[in-house]
């Protein structure tokens, strides 16, 4: 049995949409300059907006600069965080691993898993569908541990 969110809650794309503009763009420099610890940079990002903490790079760039200076608008929808978080936990990990590759000497391996991860970013941010959101829902519906909120049209 699956867990569903009690009540609605609320997310901020534009907050989403400025982490994967920053991720597509860091990562293309990255590549074309061949710099892994740019690839790093992204990693770390992501993984401490995956476990949400007030200091991840990204939220400070939107909350502390953009959205107060008026360059990006709050677009909240009612939607749920934790699929968001496991698709950037799941960024994370690719360009984690990336970085170990193109600092290892492989790095056929290492820049295939930052496209990756470029590719998915850009098919968010220009057509919203999130790989990483639809994978969290469908381990919900097989009901894998720790994937506890089904997705809110599911919810009755």
């Amino acid at each position: 049995m699956t867990a569903t969110a009690s009540t609605p809650r609320k997310v901020d794309q534009s907050g989403l949409k400025v982490g994967q503009a920053a991720t597509i763009i860091i990562l293309v420099v990255a590549f074309i300059i061949e710099s892994p610890m740019l690839v790093a940079f992204v990693a770390v990002a992501q993984l401490l907006g995956a476990v949400d903490v007030s200091f991840a790079p990204y939220r400070l760039f939107y909350t502390r600069i953009l959205r107060p200076s008026g360059i990006v608008k709050p677009n909240l929808i009612v939607d749920n965080p934790e699929p968001h978080r496991f698709a950037m936990l799941v960024g994370a990990i690719f360009n984690g691993v990336g970085t170990l590759a193109l600092l290892a000497g492989a790095p056929v391996l290492g820049w295939a898993l930052v496209w990756i991860v470029i590719g998915l970013a850009n098919l968010n941010f220009w057509l919203n569908f999130c790989a990483g959101c639809w994978m969290y829902y469908q381990f919900n519906r097989l009901g894998v541990p720790g994937f506890t909120v089904a997705k809110i049209t599911d919810v009755t």
